[in-house]
């Protein structure tokens, strides 16, 4: 049994060691190229917020909660840690064949190794939006901590699960990256990014509360401003799609993983 414990626990730090190596790859990967490749992850969500804030001056309009930028930027952030982490997810597998020929590196190290980058550029990018909206004597701070954690966490599941089915998908079927792009482009429009759900008629929040990214937005907003409780927020919802792509995504990786590994 000790024998076995060790041979367990070395096996464990090789992988840890693997999927380590391969999150500075993609670093390098990723945001090596130009200076740009850095920046563009801040970049983005700052022009989305202040595109939505220009809009809503120009209306006229005042932020439900809070003010504009950290309106917008609590439902800009949930939505990009979900949409950037399974588009980045997606490709994992295919991109990657030329790894996948080194013996210790899997199909799951890779993809690991993707979404533990994106969590962390993810933190990252939350933090500086944070700092630079200080600096304007606009911020303001969460009030519940552990539900904006527990919101975050869930989205990133979610987005974990489903970029790893799109993975084993896109391996399987090459048209799958397009097809599921086109598909999940109205989610911006349709998950609350920019407006609350609880203020649209009662027949739009019926066909709106099946999106479980507005559930991830109400959850992190609900926790991130005081005095806000959502008539539309359903945390189980979410953690149930969580919870279901992530073994679903598991299940097919290792049903086709033979099948992976020959294309």
């Amino acid at each position: 049994m000790y024998g076995t414990g060790q041979v367990s626990a070395a096996a464990l730090q090789t992988q840890i060691r693997v999927v380590l190596s391969l999150v500075f790859r993609e670093t390098r990967v990723r945001f090596g190229g130009t200076r740009l490749g850095y920046l563009w992850a801040l970049i983005e969500p700052i022009l989305h917020v202040a595109v939505l804030s220009a809009i809503y001056m120009v209306w006229g309009r005042h932020a439900p909660m809070g003010n504009l930028q950290m309106f917008f930027i609590t439902g800009i952030m949930p939505f990009f840690l979900f949409s950037h982490t399974s588009s980045q997810l997606s490709r994992a597998i295919s991109s990657n064949g030329q790894l996948l020929r080194l013996p210790p590196i899997t199909n799951m190290d890779i993809v690991f190794a993707k979404a533990l980058l994106q969590g962390l550029t993810w933190m990252i990018v939350f933090a500086i939006l944070l700092f630079i909206v200080m600096l304007g004597g606009r911020l303001v701070l969460p009030e519940r901590v552990e539900e904006c954690a527990a919101a975050a966490l869930f989205t990133f599941l979610l987005g974990f699960g489903v970029g790893l089915v799109n993975a084993v998908l896109n391996m399987l079927f090459k048209a799958w990256e397009r097809v599921y792009s086109a598909v999940t482009k109205p989610l911006y429009l349709l998950s609350g990014v920019f407006y609350l759900v609880d203020s649209l008629p009662d027949q739009a929040r019926r066909v709106l509360v099946w999106n479980p990214l507005v559930h991830a937005i109400e959850w992190f907003r609900e926790g991130y401003f005081a005095n806000f409780s959502s008539l539309t927020l359903d945390r189980a919802y979410l953690i149930e799609w969580a919870v279901a792509s992530v073994v679903l995504g598991l299940c097919m990786e290792r049903a086709f993983r033979r099948r992976l590994h020959t294309r």
